[in-house]
């Protein structure tokens, strides 16, 4: 599988389901430079996603759990990103 494949099978899983299942917890992707993206982003930003080179700050390595980072924003909009706990 090629790395822009990952990148967008894993954003296009956050972005049709943006909670984990079970317990409903709000999911956020994490780029390959560290940064979070969130659901509407992954969504909107396919076409950036899915021609990700790898090391350019799109490229999608792994979806994780806000916990309780209320700080957290999304590195594309600025906004929140929801947490499972306040």
């Amino acid at each position: 599988m090629t790395t822009q494949s990952k990148s967008l099978r894993l954003a296009t899983d956050l972005a049709e389901h943006p909670y984990a299942w079970p317990g409903g917890y709000p999911r956020f992707a994490v780029a390959d430079d560290g940064q979070a993206i969130c659901p509407a982003c992954c969504r909107d930003e396919r076409e950036s996603i899915a021609t990700t080179c790898g090391y350019d700050g799109w490229c999608v390595i792994a979806l994780d759990v806000n916990w309780e980072d209320p700080e957290l924003l999304c590195s594309v909009c600025s906004r929140p990103i929801e947490t499972a706990y306040s």
